[in-house]
């Protein structure tokens, strides 16, 4: 029996037709959006949008700190709102999360903003008003209401259903025991994890919650993604630069890690993954729209074998 048969038997035969589709991940990008002029933002976005129908692409995530820092002119936020207006406009999905720098928690310069830097974590107004919920067009609800910091959004891609569930940095016991909920209502979904802070530059579970947050990555991974099979990935930024890591729960069940991160302060990247379902593949590569080309530096692989939670 010849090996695509044999995989689409096992996979089941409701994917056998069905396409392979990509997701882009755009790294911190704080970076770009310090000067007026520095446009590669907005220029990754429409190389994005430009590359939609050859890529199949579905949705856009970004894995938080989409800023720097606030001013009082906001002009951070204003760029970054200008630059994904791009996407508004296209009708192509995205999906974001929030860093540190999205929020209070840190002034201009970057350091620690006055006051109490946890409760400053948790204010987000101005982040909320630039990116309301309406921008999300794949939103399914949220935590808080009228939040985007904790949000759970649906797609339907590869003849498999999907939630994409963005989750605030180092986040409360209010917002874990809320995903928890929704990921055991959704046992034939497909979970992937948007969050800012998950694992260190070397691919470890951050143990720690950056001493001003509540809980740590490993207690999320704990609470959300060892006990639930369905949850397949988790894509965040925060530290380090790049990498991917497969890790396997005790009942022998995978998931994914990605980490991008840069810091680019010459280049945009931006991570594309393009799976294919009825091939049981993943292929990631890092592309850079203001070089013309990919990135050089390992960040290219193909995962086989791979299935996938069905309807």
């Amino acid at each position: 029996m010849r090996p695509r048969l044999l995989l689409l038997l096992l996979l089941g035969v409701g994917l056998a037709n069905a396409e392979p589709f990509s997701i882009a991940v755009i790294p911190d990008a704080q970076q770009e959006v310090l000067r007026a002029d520095d446009t590669r933002l907005r220029d990754r976005l429409q190389w994005l949008v430009a590359q939609r129908a050859a890529l199949n692409l579905q949705v856009v995530l970004q894995v938080g700190d989409l800023l720097n820092w606030d001013t009082p002119d906001h002009a951070q936020y204003e760029r970054a709102s200008a630059a994904f207006r791009v996407l508004d406009e296209a009708g192509l999905p995205y999906v974001t999360c929030l860093g540190n720098h999205d929020t209070a928690a840190t002034k201009e310069g970057g350091s620690a903003a006055p006051g109490n830097v946890h409760d400053n974590l948790r204010t987000t107004n101005t982040y909320n008003q630039y990116f309301p919920l309406s921008r999300f067009r794949l939103l399914q609800g949220t935590c808080e209401p009228n939040k985007i910091d904790n949000a759970w959004h649906v797609l339907r891609a590869g003849g498999l259903n999907w939630l994409l569930l963005n989750l605030e940095l180092w986040p409360r016991a209010v917002a874990i025991e809320w995903a928890k909920g929704l990921i055991a209502q959704h046992p034939r979904h497909n979970v992937l994890l948007l969050t800012h802070s998950f694992v260190t530059g070397g691919g470890a579970i951050e143990q720690l919650n950056g001493g001003y947050g509540d809980h740590s990555p490993q207690f999320v991974y704990d609470q959300l993604v060892a006990p639930y099979p369905q949850v397949r990935a988790v894509f965040s930024g925060h530290t380090g630069s790049h990498g991917y890591w497969r890790r396997d729960r005790a009942d022998g069940s995978p998931f994914h890690q990605f980490l991008q991160c840069y810091h680019d302060n010459t280049t945009n990247p931006v991570r594309l993954v393009t799976i294919d379902p009825a091939e049981g593949t993943l292929r990631s590569r890092v592309a850079c729209p203001s070089l013309g080309q990919d990135k050089a530096d390992g960040s290219t692989f193909e995962l086989r074998g791979l299935s996938w939670v069905q309807p």
